[in-house]
Parts: C-alpha cells; sequence; structure tokens
C-alpha cells in the first residue's frame, strides 16, 4: 500500500495537470480551481477512510466534520442567529466525528468494499447531487467536484496497485489485485447496494451530457 503521503502528492499533481485546462478554457475561475484542488486531494484519500488508526481516517473525518456542518449553516444564515448557527456546527460536528465516522470503522474492513470503483462512484455522485441540488452551486461546478472525487479516488486505487508489484516486476505482493476492483468478493450484499445505489441516484439526478461533453472537450487540451 502507497504512504499517506504519497497518495497525498500523486492526487495534488495530477488534479493540478487537469485543472490547468479546465481553467484556460474558462469553464472555471480561479476560486473554483482551488476547490477542486481539494476535492481531487480528498478523493485521494477516500479509499483509506476504513482504514483504523491511520492520518487518512484522521484527516478525512476531521475535513468533513468541519466542512459539511460549514455548508450547511451557509444555507440558513438568514435565518438563524450566529449562536444557534455555531451550536448546530459544533453539535453536528461532534456527531459526524465521533460517531458516524467510528461506526463506519467498525462496519468496515480495510480494502473492503469501500476500497472499490463504484465506491468511487458513488462518492462522485453524492458530492455532484448535494452541491448542487442542496447548496445550488451551478451544475458544471457541482459535477466537476463529483469528477474530482472519483479522479482521485481512482488515482489512489491505481498507485495502490502500481505498489503492489516491485521494482523490477518480478514478483507480487500479496495485496495485489486487492485495490483496484470492481466489487468486494466478500462482501457480495454491499458490492450489490453500491451498483444498486448509483443506478438509482443515476434515475433520480441524471448526468447532464452537455456538462461532460464540455468537460471532455477541455480536457483535450492537457499537455503532457
Amino acid at each position: 500500500m502507497a504512504s499517506f503521503a504519497q497518495h497525498v502528492n500523486i492526487a495534488v499533481v495530477v488534479s493540478g495537470i487537469t485543472i490547468a485546462p479546465l481553467y484556460s478554457s474558462s469553464l472555471i475561475d480561479i476560486h473554483q480551481a482551488f476547490a477542486l484542488l481539494f476535492f481531487g486531494i480528498l478523493g485521494g484519500i477516500l479509499p483509506d477512510i476504513d482504514l483504523d488508526n491511520s492520518k487518512p481516517i484522521q484527516i478525512a473525518s476531521s475535513i468533513l466534520s468541519i466542512f459539511i456542518p460549514l455548508l450547511a449553516i451557509l444555507m440558513l444564515l438568514n435565518s438563524l442567529s450566529i449562536s444557534k448557527m455555531l451550536l448546530i456546527w459544533f453539535v453536528t460536528a461532534i456527531l459526524l466525528h465521533f460517531i458516524l465516522f467510528r461506526v463506519l470503522l467498525h462496519l468496515t474492513v480495510h480494502r473492503g468494499v469501500i476500497h472499490t470503483i463504484p465506491m468511487g462512484i458513488l462518492f462522485a455522485q453524492i458530492t455532484s447531487i448535494l452541491l448542487h441540488n442542496l447548496f445550488h452551486f451551478e451544475a458544471l461546478f457541482s459535477l466537476l467536484c463529483g469528477l474530482f472525487i472519483l479522479f482521485g479516488f481512482i488515482i489512489h486505487l491505481v498507485l495502490d496497485e502500481i505498489v503492489s508489484l516491485n521494482a523490477f516486476g518480478m514478483s507480487f505482493k500479496k495485496s495485489l489485485g486487492t485495490a483496484l476492483k470492481l466489487y468486494d468478493k466478500n462482501n457480495f450484499f454491499g458490492s450489490i447496494f453500491l451498483y444498486t445505489s448509483i443506478v438509482f441516484l443515476q434515475i433520480i439526478y441524471p448526468l447532464n451530457i452537455e456538462d461532460l461533453v464540455n468537460i471532455l472537450d477541455a480536457l483535450k487540451n492537457i499537455n503532457l
């Protein structure tokens, strides 16, 4: 398994390379570019949120426990006093950090169902849907945020598989094939749940094909 620093560094580099043509094509502004970098990094550490006592879970849970309540209270600026908003923020952060993420760790095993490609797709869908429908960000930007979550997620899985090979490719670690996978063979029902959720969300909130085409057109300008 690649180290936490390796996952973050690779996510930063690859996300940065991908952001450049989007910015030069005027699909995003400078503030959105930094936001996409954040989502790319977040996606790059999400597969390891099922790893007990690790930097990824500590950092990811801390970031999400602060970020999610902050977005929520920003939607209530005109209806609540500052003291009530701070109370909601504090209580929600505590519930997320000390209850939700602890339950998640208890119910999952490392490199299980969370460490699969469909989980990355589901994270991407949820991110895009929440940003657009709950927090009312632009549809294109919301889609990009979800795609960068998925992008970072896939990069993480690929990097773990690469590390499973030795430097000369002459032997393999036992972990080979456990990172980049379409389902968890030890959790059949969990895998079915993932695919069912993906299909359900796609039906309820279908992908905007026009926005996706615009993104792909911009990415053609990447210079390697």
